[in-house]
């Protein structure tokens, strides 16, 4: 009987076990589920970018304009597309009047620069910032005194903007520049406060300002645009207390490989630039003023040592004004090019030409104020005046 008791207990602990029982195998699955489903559960959410999508910014009716910088409008935006390779790059900024209202100034006409600067485009996280760069104190970058010149000429930030997209391939990006072109900014539009105070300036008017054109080319961006400012009233000139002024920009790439600078003689008459030089054996600065010159290089440099004349592989060449009155062309341009004879005592053949400026059929693209050309401006105005301005490259 016993026996029996014994066996029917034994048999329900048996059963009691096969229900409660997990195998190891199955528990260490169960586990390994449990550490998946919690890693899953932690992985960091992707982080959200602080730009837009390129195309979100640059629609598919963005006009678009490739060159230096890709060009994009939009509306009434104007986008800049800067391709990375190009930030701290050294460029010229130059800014000219295009077109004024009579009696502005008797010594401002169309076609006057009013602003030169060299810049270098910079990332700085999410902004491109545009520094203004002096070359007015330099140092050998070999020498120690050159970390002292940096620091204590500091580049100013001259214009920052945030950046609105990265390109596709993310090699560039976008940035929305309509601002600084639509109204009066210090350094591109404003002013030269000596008119301000004889036409009784006081600011733009943003509603009456507007960019006219961006195109890009290869080495340079020109930009035109209008710019509305509030004068005093004048009865004599009908201007109602405003005043429009066309100002063109022009910035264009300077060379990878700068000019070899020549020093200035004072027996000679030149156009010069200076630049304080703080790598001097004495221990002090020294003062060096370089010339102003033309970058001639000849076709044929063995002729050319041998003191043959020679053409160069670049001449010098001016275009008149479109507004040059027809029968006076011919008179300037025999001016211009009489200094052919003063080249040749140089070694340089045919080195100066004077062109008629090139019809719209012939290029659609020629404009006075493109930084590429070089023009003999032909000034509609009272006062009787010549004078020379010219843009070179600050570094040499």
């Amino acid at each position: 009987m016993k026996n029996c008791y014994a066996k029917a207990i034994a048999s329900a602990l048996c059963f009691l076990i096969s229900c409660f029982y997990v195998p190891n195998s199955l528990l260490a699955q169960k586990k390994e589920a449990k550490i998946e489903a919690d890693t899953t559960a932690k992985k960091p959410k992707k982080e959200k970018s602080p730009f837009k999508a390129y195309k979100d910014v640059i629609t598919d009716k963005a006009k678009s304009d490739e060159g230096l910088f890709t060009v994009h409008r939009v509306g009434d935006k104007w986008y800049y597309e800067i391709p990375n390779k190009e930030l701290g790059t050294e460029m010229l900024w130059i800014s000219r009047i295009k077109a004024i209202p009579g009696n502005f100034s008797p010594y401002l006409n169309a076609g006057s620069k009013i602003y030169t600067k060299m810049v270098r485009w910079e990332r700085k996280e999410n902004k491109i910032l545009v520094r203004i760069v002096s070359t007015q104190n330099v140092a050998n970058e070999e020498e120690a005194i050159h970390e002292s010149v940096r620091v204590n000429n500091f580049e100013p930030i001259w214009q920052s903007f945030k950046i609105a997209a990265l390109n596709a391939d993310t090699t560039g990006v976008v940035i929305d520049v309509t601002n600084i072109f639509s109204k009066e900014a210090a350094g591109i539009s404003q002013i030269p406060s000596r008119v301000k105070k004889d036409q009784k300036i006081s600011s733009s008017d943003a509603s009456k300002s507007f960019i006219d054109t961006v195109r890009a080319f290869p080495i340079n961006v020109e930009v035109t645009h209008t710019i509305t400012y509030k004068a005093g009233q004048d009865s004599r000139s009908g201007r109602g207390g405003v005043m429009s002024v066309q100002w063109n920009q022009s910035m264009i790439k300077l060379p990878e490989e700068p000019m070899t600078p020549r020093l200035f003689d004072p027996r000679v008459g030149w156009f010069t630039i200076s630049q304080t030089d703080y790598s001097s054996k004495a221990l002090k600065s020294d003062t060096k003023r370089y010339i102003r010159r033309w970058r001639l290089e000849p076709k044929d440099p063995a002729a050319y040592a041998r003191g043959e004349l020679v053409e160069p592989v670049k001449p010098i060449i001016y275009y008149l004004d479109p507004g040059t009155p027809e029968n006076l062309r011919p008179y300037i341009k025999a001016g211009v090019e009489e200094w052919q004879e003063v080249f040749e005592t140089a070694g340089f053949k045919n080195a100066i030409l004077c062109k008629d400026p090139p019809s719209p059929e012939e290029d659609p693209d020629f404009s006075p104020e493109d930084a590429r050309y070089s023009v003999v401006r032909y000034v509609a105005s009272t006062t009787r005046n010549a004078m020379g301005p010219s843009v070179s490259d600050p570094r040499t």
